[in-house]
């Protein structure tokens, strides 16, 4: 049997033509599939069983490799809301970054957080550290200020039984609250941006060793100022409560999702990296999807750039 021949004008047709088809089905299929799934290393995923009439699903198995966490705001947008819930989910169950010396500061259980003691980042005197979110349990305020000697300011104005003072010579308490602007609000209470707060104590350029921040839903206000303002550039450590749903709030819908990603995207890109999660089960919920899942996550970042603290 004679050999079957292609002029190489056939052959550079017919391999331009599948290129384009490849091209246009991975476009598609990244933009439009039923199910995309974020998955990171370190991550955990919550499962729901998948309808038999969907798609496969698209696995991002390493977006951080093109300098982004997450799928981009474009894409996002394309996603429902039982998309962009898995993505939420599954990205503040992952960790970014390896920290082996991780300690437990205050309480066990709620109240106490954890610090990364990993050089660059183990706290050494002179320091300072940030404390919002007081609600009178002093667990973690007083073990820091002990462990470390540190310069501790805390803060929290729904303790209003409570005057300014320093609890130890290197503890202060200021009732004042984290805010988006410099305000006294409805209830009467001081409110102020963090950089307005750090004006204050003259620490605008200061090194801030650890900032932890607990203010149950206000965060959704004060976060977006911090990142705007360039107030988080000192930050060496910072952990924080992330609250997309409220006991008595309806499940999260796909402008919460959206809101929630767009903002750990901001800490991403100002070089926050996750070394730890911790899900909060005093929040969990049944999904309308099928799984139990919590409102509530603890996130610890370290900041990655470690040039910015000499």
């Amino acid at each position: 049997m004679m050999p079957i021949q292609f002029s190489k004008g056939r052959l550079l047709v017919a391999f331009t033509l599948m290129s384009f088809m490849v091209f246009a089905m991975f476009k598609w299929t990244n933009l439009k599939n039923i199910q995309i799934v974020y998955m990171n290393s370190g991550g955990s995923q919550d499962h729901a069983q998948t309808p038999a009439q969907t798609a496969a699903p698209v696995v991002i198995s390493n977006p951080v490799s093109v300098g982004q966490p997450m799928p981009t705001l474009q894409v996002l947008k394309t996603l429902d809301r039982r998309q962009l819930s898995q993505i939420y989910h599954n990205y503040v169950n992952s960790v970014q970054f390896s920290c082996k010396k991780r300690v437990r500061r205050g309480n066990v259980g709620d109240g106490g957080w954890d610090v990364c003691e990993d050089p660059p980042y183990n706290i050494k005197t002179p320091c300072n550290i940030y404390s919002f979110g007081i609600n009178n349990d002093w667990s973690f305020d007083d073990a820091v200020a002990t462990a470390y000697g540190c310069q501790i300011h805390s803060y929290d104005p729904s303790m209003t039984k409570v005057q300014d003072h320093d609890r130890r010579p290197n503890l202060h308490f200021h009732r004042t609250g984290l805010n988006s602007s410099d305000e006294t609000n409805k209830m009467g209470w001081r409110m102020r941006t963090f950089s307005s707060i750090l004006k204050e104590n003259g620490h605008s350029q200061a090194v801030i060793d650890l900032l932890k921040i607990d203010i149950d839903y206000s965060e959704w206000w004060a976060f977006p100022e911090m990142l705007k303002s360039g107030a988080l550039k000192n930050v060496k450590q910072f952990c924080f409560e992330i609250h997309v749903k409220l006991r008595s709030h309806p499940e999260p819908d796909i402008d919460k999702y959206l809101r929630g990603l767009e903002l750990l995207r901001d800490f991403y890109n100002a070089g926050f990296r996750i070394f730890h999660t911790n899900k909060n089960m005093d929040a969990k919920y049944k999904s309308m999807f099928g799984m139990e899942r919590t409102g509530c996550h603890e996130i610890y970042m370290v900041h990655n750039d470690t040039r910015t603290f000499g």
